[in-house]
């Protein structure tokens, strides 16, 4: 399962920085996997659909092996349904307790190794696991269809079953639906069948390899067919009619990824058939049921989007799923990242293997990037926890990006040859079964010999990351490099101090040389003999480890490691740390980086540092290299960074013209929001004309609403209220809730309707538009809506949304109306970074006269 965060951006909805709840907020508790009596062998379901009613009518078949003799009562989980009947096949109805949310089931005395088939006649009419989707007065022209979302216990809503990951068994679904629609589930088409007479069509699909309950899909609607292969391995993916162009933008490499994911994983794809299905209106990214994977219709895209946008992590990601989370499960949730991040993991292995080392680890690099989001301004947690309230609770940056940034470390810690040995193992060992993070660990150990007990301890049964601060000096007498490194985080809880080998690239006369240092203690010095002094000191080349990094050392080896350090992600990083020094005197390294380094995010991020700078030199030359940049991404930082420039009509003309027109549609709504962060006085004009411009995702709306609200324009309240109606285009709708929070703090007249309105947003059709609304009210900072926001946690049924307005709650109840003062620490900052961008221009004009006075004549 994959959220949908690389569908316009990769920025974390975290909480303001200092604003971090505990993870196990009130009310959680401890959860453990339930019992079994029988082992569940095989599940039957039978299902006729009515679209009008949005009902099911159902009888659910199970193949029972019981496991203890005596006196036998099965639970099965069944939500919100009518039991008609419980009977077994050979005859009789089965005494049943029904409480609305779990049958129970009196099977007698039963002997040990007793099979017994099971039968469940129901109805439902499903609100959560099986949605139907209708076009209506609003959005007229979304389609006719119905999908399931089944993880992580959401199919208990539309058929009666053993609800938990750790049981297996294999499936068949067999589906009646209106003649001119088709159905897709799990496995193999069994028969496909017409009624005329009833003028309906029946799908009959069979899966013989067991997997969990979460992971049996069913969608139906009408769709265009596209046909591939893998080796012998049918690949089908499933479009809405009209979009059949668009697919092998989307899906074109999945062959080649099951090749590279057979071969890394020693298994080839275990399954006979592998389809793709879009869907409108999903409420995740994709869902990896098993050999039938369902994915968001907003992943296709049309070639401009192509330019910038690509749908192979998302492809990449629920693919892997099929290995891990399918093949291999985790246990319970609580060991969930086993899951996603191996999942997680696996798009920056696709991406390594399909672009180069440079582009992964820079996808890397943002993914460690939003788990220290999440970790510095929501909560801190070990990836492993089983205290929650709900099972999704669970599914966030520490358990996708986290978790993938942990099998990287173990990458490293190992070695590729090692690692993949590991990992063929693991599976192997565990080919169809339940697994924990022990049983990873130990296929290490066996199959290499090292030691993984340690490694897990820290990264993934407790929390947090080290904090390095790292000083370097030079010893040239004795021809000694001193590394003094200190772990900074507060040992509590459940932060330990870190055992990290840390490795430093010491540069010297064009030579690098790697050494290893272990670090194991709060505070360490280590010295390091050398031949000359080095020209470069790079702590952990390639940004392999999960850390946060504060490095002292000489400007000039920066400016060389900017310039001639071997990893992208390397310079990248030599970048960041020009631009948060601000010194003007690094100017002309980052000018160099910008039109010359041979990775794009490396000019992206020179260009970023000289936004931070923000001297007019800085912008003469991001404005200078923008019409030469080729890379729509590289330009979309640089526009980013012409929009640093608060009140400077040359920034806001470079980035009008290509807010005017650019090949890619992403570059524009970055200069839409980019200008108004100018606060250029033409910026409300420009942006109100691009948000009529019709975009992939409404993208260009989007961050043209969120520049409005940059604005803090009061005209711009009218527009969002106006944007955020039901029946607007539903990504825009989501920037102009966001707006309305951010608005709504600026004009004291407007606060009260903008607090109403957001609150009437909580019970929107679109979860989203909900979760955005929940959003909208932390900025507003109100708390006057606690009360909203509490009704929506009981009531809401999607536990996203419920979680974050828990959230929410407790923070405006400990912190409410503390806006005001963000607001006058806001406008305080933004008058010190005008004063020091001119103090800085006058040191410059200073130090240029000084020079030119004391150069001796000639």
């Amino acid at each position: 399962m994959r959220f949908e965060r690389e569908l316009v951006c990769r920025r974390c909805a975290g909480a303001a920085a200092g604003d971090a709840l505990p993870f196990a907020l009130p009310g959680s508790h401890a959860v453990f996997a339930p019992d079994r009596v029988c082992r569940v062998r095989h599940v039957k379901v039978e299902v006729a659909l009515d679209f009008e009613r949005r009902r099911v009518e159902g009888v659910c078949t199970q193949l029972l092996t019981v496991l203890n003799d005596g006196a036998t009562r099965l639970v099965l989980d069944a939500v919100e349904m009518t039991i008609h009947a419980v009977t077994l096949a050979d005859g009789g109805a089965l005494e049943h307790d029904y409480d609305g949310k779990r049958v129970v089931i009196d099977l007698g005395e039963r002997a040990q190794g007793d099979e017994l088939e099971l039968i469940v006649r129901y109805a439902c009419e499903p609100r959560r696991g099986l949605y139907f989707i209708h076009p209506d007065d609003a959005y007229p022209e979304r389609p006719l269809q119905v999908w399931s979302q089944g993880q992580d216990e959401d199919n208990r809503y539309w058929f009666p079953c053993f609800d938990h990951p750790h049981e297996k068994s294999s499936s068949e679904v067999i589906a009646t639906v209106p003649e001119r629609m088709m159905a897709l589930s799990n496995g193999s088409l069994v028969e496909d069948s017409r009624d005329a007479a009833a003028k309906t069509r029946t799908f009959h699909y069979r899966h013989e390899l067991p997997h969990s309950s979460y992971l049996i899909t069913l969608v139906a609607g009408e769709y265009a067919v596209v046909r591939d292969k893998f080796e012998d391995v049918d690949v089908v993916y499933y479009v809405t009619p009209g979009r059949e162009a668009d697919a092998p933008r989307t899906f074109a490499n999945t062959p080649a990824m099951m090749k590279l994911f057979s071969e890394l994983t020693g298994e080839k794809y275990p399954y006979p058939r592998y389809s793709q299905i879009t869907v409108a209106e999903f409420i995740f990214g994709g869902m990896e049921n098993t050999s039938a994977t369902t994915l968001t219709d907003q992943t296709l895209h049309d070639e401009r989007a192509h330019l910038d946008f690509s749908s192979e992590p998302l492809i990449s990601h629920e693919l892997a799923h099929q290995w891990f989370g399918d093949l291999l499960t985790c246990r319970d949730w609580s060991q969930g990242w086993l899951n996603e991040g191996f999942a997680t993991y696996f798009e920056i292995i696709w991406k390594e293997h399909s672009k180069d080392r440079d582009e992964a680890d820079y996808d890397r690099l943002l993914d460690m990037e939003a788990y220290l989001d999440e970790d510095r301004s929501r909560y801190r947690r070990s990836i492993v926890t089983n205290v929650y309230h709900e099972p999704i609770d669970v599914f966030d940056r520490h358990l996708y990006e986290k978790g993938g940034c942990v099998l990287h470390m173990l990458r490293t810690e190992l070695g590729d040859a090692r690692f993949w040995k590991a990992i063929r193992h693991y599976v192997q060992k565990h080919r169809g079964g339940s697994v924990e993070t022990r049983d990873l660990a130990r296929a290490v150990d066996e199959a290499t010999g090292w030691n993984a007990d340690r490694f897990f301890e820290q990264w993934v049964f407790r929390a947090g990351h080290p904090e390095l601060e790292i000083e370097h000096a030079w010893d040239d007498e004795h021809k000694l490099a001193r590394v003094s490194v200190k772990q900074k985080q507060e040992v509590k809880d459940q932060t330990p101090l870190f055992f990290l080998p840390l490795t430093v690239r010491y540069v010297v006369d064009g030579a690098a040389r790697d050494v290893k240092m272990t670090v194991s203690e709060a505070q360490q010095t280590f010295l390091v003999p050398l031949d000359g002094k080095p020209a470069q000191a790079i702590v952990d080349p390639g940004n392999n480890f999960l850390k946060t990094l504060e490095e002292k050392k000489p400007d000039e080896w920066v400016r060389a490691e900017l310039g001639g350090a071997e990893r992208a992600i390397d310079r990248v990083r030599a970048a960041r740390a020009l631009g948060k020094a601000g010194d003007p005197t690094a100017i002309p390294a980052l000018t160099a980086a910008l039109g010359k380094d041979s990775f794009w995010a490396v000019r992206g991020e020179a260009a970023l540092a000289l936004g931070e700078i923000r001297t007019d030199g800085a912008r003469d030359a991001i404005a200078a290299a923008l019409p030469h940049e080729a890379h729509p991404k590289a330009r979309r930082q640089l526009v980013r960074a012409l929009g640093r420039f608060r009140h400077d009509e040359r920034a806001a003309d470079a980035i009008g013209r290509v807010l005017e027109r650019d090949a890619s549609y992403f570059v524009e709504a970055e200069s839409a929001l980019a200008l108004a962060k100018t606060r250029s006085p033409r910026a409300f004009e420009a942006l109100r004309a691009a948000m009529a411009r019709p975009s992939y995702l409404d993208v260009i709306e989007s961050q043209s609403l969120a520049g409005l609200a940059e604005l803090r324009d009061e005209r711009a309240v009218d527009i969002a209220l106006e944007a955020c109606v039901y029946g607007k285009p539903v990504v825009g709708r989501r920037s102009a809730i966001a707006a309305l929070g951010q608005l709504g703090g600026e004009f004291a007249s407007r606060k009260r309707p903008i607090l109403e309105r957001l609150t009437e947003l909580l019970e929107d059709p679109d979860f989203r538009a909900r979760i955005a609304a929940v959003e909208a009210l932390r900025v507003l900072g109100d708390r006057d809506a606690v009360g909203a926001l509490k009704r929506a946690e009981r009531r809401d049924l999607d536990g996203r949304v419920r979680r974050r307005s828990r959230e929410v709650a407790k923070m405006l109840s400990e912190h409410g109306g503390a806006e005001e003062q963000v607001k006058s620490l806001r406008d305080t900052v933004e008058k010190l970074e005008g004063e020091s961008r001119a103090l800085k221009e006058r040191i410059l004009r200073l130090e240029a006269k000084a020079e030119k006075t004391e150069k001796p004549h000639d």
